[in-house]
C-alpha cells in the first residue's frame, strides 16, 4: 500500500494524525484479514496504524500469512544466544530481518500482537527487543486501551456462543416422545426468547463490525 489516502474513511491512538487514524479504522472494519494481507495494508507505516485497529484474534489469523508460518525459519533466529555476543548477535538478526521479516506481508501485525502481548524478547515483526521496548514504554497508554477492546471483544464472543448453545440445549430438551401441551408451549416460548437474544447479540456484532442489519 502507498498510502491509505486513496480509502474514503466514514478514534485517535497513539502518535497517529486524527485522519489517518479514521481511515486506519475504516480499512480495519470493511476488509477481512486475508484481504488486508493480500492488499498489502499490514506493512510499514499504514500497516502500523491499521494493526493498532484490530483485535488480538485478527492480529493472530494474520500471522498464519507471516514468513514464520510459511517459510518456517529456524526460531533460535530471532534470538540471541547464550554467550553470544552484542555484536555478534547484532550482525546475525540483521540476516534474520533481511530475510524473513523484510519480506513478511504482516509484520506489523506481528509487532503489535507482541506489544499486547507484552513479549519483548527476540525479535518480532522486524524490530529489536530494545525497540519493544521503547514503543512498549511510548504506546503504554494505546495498549492498554488495546487490551481493554481485546477483553471485551472476547467477553462478547463468549455470550453470542452462550446464546447459541442455549437455544440448542432448550430445542434438543422435549424431543421425541410424548409432551404435554403446557410444557410444549413454555418450551417453545424459552425458545423464541433465547432466538431472539442470540440474534441481538449476533446482530449488534455485525453492526459493530461493519456489517449490514441484513447481513
Amino acid at each position: 500500500m502507498n498510502t491509505m489516502m486513496a480509502a474514503q474513511p466514514p478514534v485517535r491512538s497513539r502518535n497517529s494524525q486524527p485522519g489517518e487514524e479514521s481511515i486506519a479504522q475504516y480499512i480495519a472494519s470493511s476488509e477481512s484479514i486475508d484481504q488486508l494481507v493480500a492488499d498489502g495494508y499490514l506493512v510499514r507505516h499504514d500497516g502500523r496504524l491499521i494493526a493498532r485497529q484490530l483485535r488480538a484474534p485478527q492480529l493472530r489469523q494474520a500471522l498464519t500469512h507471516s514468513m514464520c508460518h510459511t517459510a518456517r525459519p529456524d526460531v533460535d533466529d530471532f534470538y540471541q544466544a547464550d554467550g553470544e555476543s552484542d555484536t555478534d548477535w547484532s550482525r546475525r538478526r540483521a540476516g534474520t530481518v533481511r530475510s524473513n521479516c523484510s519480506a513478511c506481508p504482516v509484520r506489523a501485525a506481528c509487532a503489535e500482537l507482541a506489544l499486547r502481548d507484552d513479549d519483548t524478547e527476540g525479535l518480532r515483526g522486524g524490530l529489536t527487543p530494545e525497540k519493544l521496548r521503547t514503543r512498549l514504554q511510548a504506546e503504554a497508554a494505546g495498549l492498554d486501551q488495546a487490551r481493554a477492546e481485546d477483553q471485551r471483544a472476547a467477553r462478547e464472543q463468549q455470550a453470542r456462543i452462550a446464546a447459541a448453545v442455549e437455544v440448542q440445549h432448550l430445542a434438543r430438551q422435549y424431543l421425541g416422545g410424548s409432551i404435554p401441551p403446557k410444557k410444549r408451549e413454555a418450551n417453545h416460548a424459552a425458545i423464541a426468547t433465547a432466538a431472539r437474544r442470540r440474534d441481538e447479540l449476533f446482530a449488534t456484532h455485525r453492526l459493530a463490525t461493519g456489517w449490514t442489519q441484513a447481513a
